[in-house]
């Protein structure tokens, strides 16, 4: 490729990229967005107009003198990308355009936490075709997939699941585990998605140094440093095993896991983590004595974290974040109980939608580079 090839293509990836982060833009849009000369912006949006990337909507009838701005938008349907957050009790499957915007979804729950693999693959697929046709694309039109998996993953794209927690799922190629309703993933760790979508669309825009911490069942962070995700070499590094051996943790239960149990406990029924979080929420000292003791041990967790990684922000996420200041306010008096440099603390925005954000997030960061050597479906 010449040097001219080079410059015109990423020239064209640069507009591209532009259209569709922001939906609709004019021919200035895109010069202040990329720098490029409006002749050169308007023979490449006519270039991807051709190729079926993009299209010109008809134009507004101009409120004064002169030509109305050219507007270029996405072409609606010229491709998809399929977000998989597969945990261990349930399953999620999203389906969105290159934007971004989510057009169909779906969801099901696994008969139980330690179903058998193929059983678990068998929901999953079932999911995902599921979420296709709530969007109406056929399988054909989605261009990349993303597989999040409560375990990590290694640089063999093999999940090193616990046999006991996750059996079976550590013998598969993931990256074939969605066929044939897409012929190839890529496989992530659940926590490392959700840390991107953070960084996307939740609480940790225009932060470098987070760390997310999954709080539903199991503990599970998601390390980002620098501005990039910390994996480590066998994608270990947000595992939280160590816990084992704190004083006053003793083990990877989190938030959701330690509310229920000792909530129903305590309260001598069978309760959800959500309705613990709310009774305390609404006074009920019960209930509060529950998150002051889940507060307790999870702050030393979280302790030891921002004490090792020593990240900006630190973020509380999953379902249970939804509950905001009633599990932020004590942990983060805990928190500064047991360290001399108290992190700073939030709730996922997100809450339980953070894997399957960065999912998409991740399968548009795969797919975005490609699209100029690749066909968009036909009108």
């Amino acid at each position: 490729m010449s040097g001219t090839d080079v410059v015109r293509r990423l020239n064209t990836q640069s507009v591209l990229d532009a259209v569709l982060d922001s939906g609709r833009c004019t021919g200035a849009d895109l010069m202040a967005r990329t720098g490029l000369s409006r002749p050169t912006v308007h023979a490449v949006c006519d270039d991807l107009i051709g190729r079926g990337w993009l299209v010109e909507p008809p134009r507004p009838d101009p409120a004064g003198p002169g030509r109305p701005a050219r507007i270029y938008a996405p072409r609606p349907g010229a491709g998809f990308v399929l977000a998989v957050d597969m945990g261990a009790t349930s399953v999620r499957a999203a389906v969105a355009d290159l934007g971004g915007t989510v057009t169909g979804e779906a969801g099901a729950a696994f008969a139980h936490e330690h179903v058998a693999a193929a059983d678990r693959l068998a929901l999953t697929r079932d999911t995902c075709a599921r979420a296709l046709d709530a969007a109406g694309a056929a399988p054909g039109r989605v261009l990349g997939a993303v597989l999040g998996v409560p375990a990590p993953v290694d640089a063999g794209v093999r999940a090193a699941a616990d046999k006991a927690y996750l059996p079976g799922l550590a013998a598969l190629d993931l990256r074939a585990a969605l066929a044939p309703t897409v012929a190839r993933a890529l496989v992530e760790n659940d926590a490392n998605l959700a840390v991107a979508a953070e960084r996307w669309r939740g609480v940790a825009r225009g932060v470098d140094d987070v760390v997310l911490v999954l709080a539903g069942e199991r503990l599970g962070a998601g390390v980002c440093l620098g501005g990039r995700v910390v994996r480590g070499h066998r994608g270990g590094v947000g595992e939280m095993g160590f816990l084992d051996l704190v004083d006053g943790v003793g083990g990877t239960d989190a938030i959701g896991n330690l509310a229920r149990r000792w909530g129903s406990a305590e309260l001598g029924r069978s309760v959800r983590a959500e309705q613990v979080v709310a009774a305390a929420g609404a006074g009920d000292p019960a209930a509060r004595g529950v998150v002051d003791a889940v507060a307790r041990r999870i702050a030393r967790a979280l302790a030891v974290l921002s004490t090792l990684l020593d990240p900006e922000l630190l973020v509380v996420g999953g379902a249970v974040a939804a509950a905001g200041e009633v599990l932020l306010a004590p942990l983060r008096r805990e928190v500064a109980r047991v360290t001399a440099r108290p992190v700073r603390l939030a709730a996922s925005s997100l809450a339980d939608r953070g894997v399957l954000l960065g999912a998409v997030r991740v399968a548009l960061d795969d797919v975005r580079p490609r699209l100029l050597d690749l066909s968009p479906a036909p009108v």
